[in-house]
């Protein structure tokens, strides 16, 4: 490749990478508000909110994993040439989504006797599930609006989502204030008013994301087929989605699963420790929806090449991809180690969690540019269409490595949030590798999901 075509392609990671960070950071934004306002009610509310939170994603992300083969569908069908498929796609995606949201639904509404089997103190179960069952009220809203954005990713325009998502943010804060604390006539309803408040944020994102993409005069609607009635079903076309998409589906949920037997680990040991988790995470997320983005980037990229039948630019752009996410993280530990009793006072004033959290944010500066690394990498696969192998390597590292590790550490050897830490940041070392690895070996090449 020459050096005009590495500048360009570094260019196009930027540009493609930076409105998804900034959507991603929005929609992490909304959690933390809910944790930063939920916070100021104590340290229970504050934890029951982070726990219900982890447990909805882990139920969540099995069918938001699925759905992601939209972006790699569509930045496929776009490097090939073929945009009326990328509106087949879109439709067949909005169908699934509609499933998955049920399922989903129905998972979340009976969940009430989950949360005191875990072990939980009742506080914390009686406002997490208090919290969750006025956030779900959004549910189906996330399901079809994060089909719309996978879509707009695999094209590459993902300004458009990054506005809509900012948009939804300052709906949620608005609500967020006005029914937590109440204002004027709306009651205060403390942390279920937190849950209803992103809920409807949820729907506002998604009537966005139609109105946009659906809209007569818009790009979108004859170029890609949208503006006739629904496309017929096609059945290969939803048999090659769940192909590709139950393993990204599956090592979704497993992975965000092992992070919830984590946090509950972390509950056993106190509701303070449990809080300091939450708020070390939250801080975290600075760093975890940046790698998100340029694993978008990553996606889209290496799709649309792979779509041209060019290898060799998909493989330069992952490598790319990488190598920026590697920098941003090793800023992002700095930043970290250098300020973290500031950064945790900006999600709590409890004295006790604050000193609990600097110590975790010390282990987080290096965790995340591990867990970057591993996301920016898994991205890459993703576009290729190789989804199989990180679904192995998370059930491995995750379930037979990581729990064992971090259950050992924590309550064992009686480390408390500390011990999980550390041992998630030996459990993502070794994930890393093993996605470099893959993507290195250069296996990928052989997924080749449409036509040319």
């Amino acid at each position: 490749m020459g050096r005009h075509n590495a500048y360009q392609q570094w260019r196009e990671i930027v540009a493609i990478a930076t409105p998804v960070v900034i959507s991603k950071l929005s929609f992490t934004f909304m959690g933390l508000v809910d944790t930063a306002m939920v916070g100021r009610l104590g340290a229970s509310e504050q934890a029951a909110v982070g726990i219900a939170t982890t447990y909805m994603f882990t139920l969540y992300v099995f069918g938001l994993g699925i759905i992601g083969v939209v972006n790699t569908l569509v930045a496929q069908h776009t490097g090939a040439g073929r945009p009326k498929r990328c509106g087949a796609v879109l439709q067949h995606g909005l169908r699934l989504a509609t499933i998955m949201g049920a399922l989903t639904w129905l998972a979340l509404f009976h969940s009430e006797p989950l949360f005191r089997f875990a072990g939980l103190s009742e506080s914390v179960c009686r406002y997490g599930y208090g919290y969750l069952m006025f956030r779900i009220t959004g549910l189906f809203g996330v399901f079809w609006y994060w089909t719309y954005n996978a879509f707009l990713e695999g094209l590459g325009r993902t300004r458009t989502a990054m506005w809509i998502i900012v948009a939804g943010n300052l709906f949620n804060l608005g609500a967020d204030y006005a029914l937590i604390f109440g204002f004027g006539p709306v009651p205060a309803m403390g942390v279920e008013g937190a849950g209803l408040a992103t809920g409807l944020a949820n729907l506002f994102i998604f009537g966005a994301f139609a109105a946009v993409v659906h809209r007569r005069l818009g790009p979108y609607r004859e170029r890609y087929g949208l503006a006739t009635r629904p496309a017929p079903i096609e059945w290969p076309l939803i048999r090659t989605m769940l192909r590709v998409g139950f393993p990204m589906g599956a090592q979704f949920f497993l992975e965000v699963g092992a992070y919830l037997v984590f946090s509950v680990l972390v509950g056993w040991v106190s509701d303070t420790a449990l809080a300091a988790n939450q708020v070390a995470l939250r801080v975290m997320s600075l760093s975890f929806m940046t790698a998100f983005g340029i694993g978008v980037a990553a996606t889209t990229l290496v799709g649309q090449h792979q779509g041209e039948r060019r290898s060799d630019l998909a493989k330069a752009a992952g490598r790319r991809a990488v190598i920026l996410m590697a920098g941003y993280s090793l800023i992002c530990g700095i930043v970290f180690v250098a300020a973290p009793r500031m950064l945790a006072g900006v999600f709590t004033t409890a004295g006790e969690v604050i000193d609990t959290t600097v110590s975790l944010l010390y282990v987080a500066a290096l965790f995340q540019i591990f867990d970057g690394v591993n996301m920016v990498g898994y991205g890459a696969l993703k576009g290729a269409g190789d989804t199989q192998w990180p679904l192995v390597v998370v059930a491995a590292v995750h379930w037979c490595l990581g729990i064992p590790i971090v259950y050992t550490l924590t309550i064992v050897l009686g480390y408390g949030a500390l011990g999980t830490w550390l041992g998630m940041c030996a459990m993502m070392l070794v994930q890393a590798g093993l996605i470099l690895y893959r993507f290195e070996s250069g296996k990928w090449r052989l997924f080749q999901l449409v036509d040319s």
